[in-house]
């Protein structure tokens, strides 16, 4: 995933927050706000979504459904096959997330099931198999107390 992605500077920054408050927002309002002509905005917003830094797309959480099981698995994997492992592991439709990770687990992943018996047939059939695959650990979710779709940009002049 190390693809080369283009250095951001601050207007590209002020468009990519305007488009996560709104990703529908039409460019010619964002540059109004900018200060800038309108083919900019779309030239450069073009740009970040064929770069793959931005991604506009409707997106649900899971917790919106009928009574899903979220969980967290933590994973612990033979070195030399951490990265296929990961990658394996991403594969399952199942998964919404995967990282490799430092400390007592390898890998960390989260997972959505219809029900508890859904999840035990995914983790014993299916994460269990995947070649490198030595150890988890299940964290189910009881309650989620915070939710973000997606990180966002910290406001003008903060750091990150």
């Amino acid at each position: 995933m190390s693809q080369l992605k283009p250095a951001l500077d601050e207007i590209d920054l002020a468009i990519i927050q305007m488009l996560q408050e709104d990703g529908r927002r039409a460019y010619s309002s964002i540059a109004q706000e900018l200060n800038l002509a309108p083919s900019t905005v779309q030239q450069r917003a073009t740009r970040l979504i064929d770069s793959g830094i931005v991604t506009i797309k409707a997106m649900i959480h899971p917790a919106d459904l009928d009574h899903p099981v979220i969980a967290m698995v933590a994973i612990k994997a033979d070195g030399v096959h951490l990265t296929s492992a990961a990658a394996a592991l991403g594969e399952i439709p199942e998964v919404r997330w995967t990282v490799i990770c430092a400390g007592a687990y390898d890998i960390l992943i989260e997972v959505v099931c219809r029900d508890n018996q859904h999840l035990l047939a995914l983790l014993s059939d299916r994460v269990a198999s995947v070649e490198g695959v030595r150890e988890t650990v299940t964290f189910l979710y009881l309650d989620i107390m915070k939710r973000a779709q997606a990180w966002r940009l910290p406001g003008p002049g903060a750091s990150f």
